[in-house]
């Protein structure tokens, strides 16, 4: 027996309304992938740079030349791992040296897609490097691919270029005269690299 109008929700009004919250969590459910996607990728671009500040000012420190060399990523991983070197006999951080221990490397090398989701350092076919070349490597520094720096303070020219599951790019760009660093977003619309 009822006494005075509806006591609560009809079935339909409840399947109405559940449906209603299933379609907005569906399109709330892609924005939050590219925001994490979008962030993954910045704070891979921003560690990056850390690394070659942090590289430069050792090198700046204690008067050796120390690099970040990059290697093709061995395993299951896709792209490439990075590592702290430096000189060992006062000719400059060399691949060959490297190779005959003759300049010491830190033992663990850094793996970016293991650290922040599936960012790798690639690029997409048509995406320029920050330099404009379509055909320019993702890791751009001379065929030794590695970024140098000198006690001095200076560094080796070239950039990497970092690509997040979803496809947004960012860069690390080097310069060589001031070892400055500098982060850019590649912007899909005018097709060209903006500074962040």
């Amino acid at each position: 027996m009822r006494h005075g109008g509806d006591a609560g929700a009809s079935l339909v009004e409840l399947l109405v309304t559940l449906a209603i919250l299933a379609s907005l969590v569906a399109m709330t459910v892609p924005l939050v992938g590219s925001a994490r996607d979008h962030q993954d990728g910045r704070q891979a671009a921003a560690f990056l740079a850390g690394q070659f500040r942090q590289c430069r000012q050792l090198a700046i420190e204690t008067g050796r030349h120390t690099a970040i060399v990059f290697e093709p990523a061995a395993g299951p991983s896709v792209g490439w791992t990075l590592r702290r070197c430096w000189d060992g006999d006062n000719d400059g951080v060399r691949r060959a040296d490297i190779n005959a221990g003759t300049d010491p490397c830190d033992p663990a090398a850094y793996d970016i897609q293991a650290w922040f989701g599936a960012t790798t350092i690639d690029r997409d076919a048509g995406v320029p490097t920050v330099g404009g070349s379509l055909t320019g490597a993702s890791v751009a520094f001379g065929a030794a691919r590695m970024a140098s720096f000198s006690p001095l303070g200076t560094a080796s020219s070239g950039s990497v270029t970092l690509r997040t599951r979803g496809g947004a790019h960012f860069a690390v760009g080097l310069a060589g005269v001031t070892g400055r660093v500098r982060l850019y977003q590649f912007a899909p619309g005018p097709r060209q690299w903006q500074p962040l």
